[in-house]
């Protein structure tokens, strides 16, 4: 410790100053906790406030597009200036952006996920990712010090970013935005796979687009697994009587008797929150100790509050009825909306 006058700067922090990146790593991590209210706050009142929620994933993608471009600026950004002398103020950028994309979708994908499906193992991958973001040795040593991984995580950020953002902001259903997102991951997955591909340049390049393209087939095969982030089951349920006039079910059933589901049918009753403007087809698939028997096309349109309140009634059945029912919601994609469960005695 030395009290010598000399050794003290008088000058304030600048940009560029320890002092200044202090403060800056000390506080960058209430960004992930700001992402989460405002995607939490986003996801509340995507139906009451929608200039609000549009506001907020606008937002959202910008600045991932930032954080997307920032590795092929920050060569020529470091050689001008006050960058020069504080490099880590890019990387601490870089990380509140993945913080911004990781914690504001999570809100989303909490409430829309189905917890009795797979899905779970998505939100995990989610969870862990949003987590490594904000844990400094993890991320600043592990991830952006290695392109491949930094560009792997800018991958996975823009793959959540369009599932939730494209069908608030242009009222898209979710199997086209499925498929932007898709596109968006494979394209940003090509510089990952280019870094840690072995061999000449010239050929890491063709054999990244070939592997990018692959991955693409993946993802689009393990769509199941992944909930559609904008749409999510209210109180569903099985029933013997809806009331058309009031758009209303009867007592909602978890098992029924053969000779009554014969009689009467069953109606599956699955209120859809979805964004105001989106108009969406979705599916009910009825299936029967685990083989498919029927699928049932409905159109939705997002917006009211309590949810869009869609119903279809089923009276064929097997000629043993008998055993499990499960009415799984789905979208046009295969993504997995909720699941209604009903034992016939």
């Amino acid at each position: 410790y030395d009290k010598n006058p000399s050794m003290v700067d008088p000058s304030p922090p600048s940009l560029g100053s320890p002092a200044w990146l202090g403060w800056l790593a000390r506080y960058r991590h209430l960004i992930a906790l700001a992402s989460f209210v405002a995607g939490l706050a986003s996801f509340l009142l995507v139906q009451r406030q929608e200039a609000f929620a549009q506001a907020l994933v606008i937002v959202l993608p910008l600045g991932w597009l930032a954080a997307c471009i920032e590795p092929l600026l920050l060569p020529h950004l470091e050689s001008r200036g006050w960058l020069r002398h504080s490099p880590l103020l890019i990387r601490y950028a870089q990380q509140a952006l993945h913080q911004e994309s990781f914690f504001f979708t999570l809100p989303f994908f909490l409430a829309t996920t189905t917890w009795a499906s797979a899905q779970p193992l998505f939100l995990a991958i989610l969870a862990t990712l949003a987590l490594a973001s904000i844990i400094d040795p993890i991320y600043i040593e592990r991830i952006a010090a290695k392109p491949a991984r930094l560009w792997t995580l800018h991958a996975i950020a823009a793959f959540i970013t369009v599932l939730t953002a494209a069908p608030m902001l242009w009222q898209i259903t979710t199997a086209t935005s499925l498929g932007l997102a898709i596109a968006a991951a494979a394209l940003l997955s090509v510089p990952a796979l280019a870094h840690a591909l072995p061999g000449r340049r010239l050929w890491r390049w063709p054999l990244a687009l070939a592997i990018a393209g692959a991955l693409a087939l993946l993802l689009y095969a393990l769509r199941p697994l992944i909930p559609p982030a904008t749409l999510r089951v209210y109180k569903a349920g099985a029933t013997t009587s809806i009331n058309i006039d009031a758009r209303a079910p009867g007592e909602l059933l978890k098992d029924i008797d053969a000779a009554d589901l014969r009689r009467d049918g069953v109606y599956a009753w699955t209120p859809i929150h979805a964004p105001r403007g989106l108009a969406e087809r979705i599916e009910h698939q009825w299936w029967h100790e685990g083989a498919l028997i029927d699928s049932i096309p409905i159109e939705i349109h997002g917006g009211r509050e309590q949810g869009y309140r869609a119903w279809t009634h089923k009276t064929a059945f097997p000629e043993d009825p008998r055993g499990d029912w499960q009415i799984r919601v789905v979208t046009q994609s295969d993504q997995l909306i909720g699941i209604v469960r009903l034992r016939v005695r």
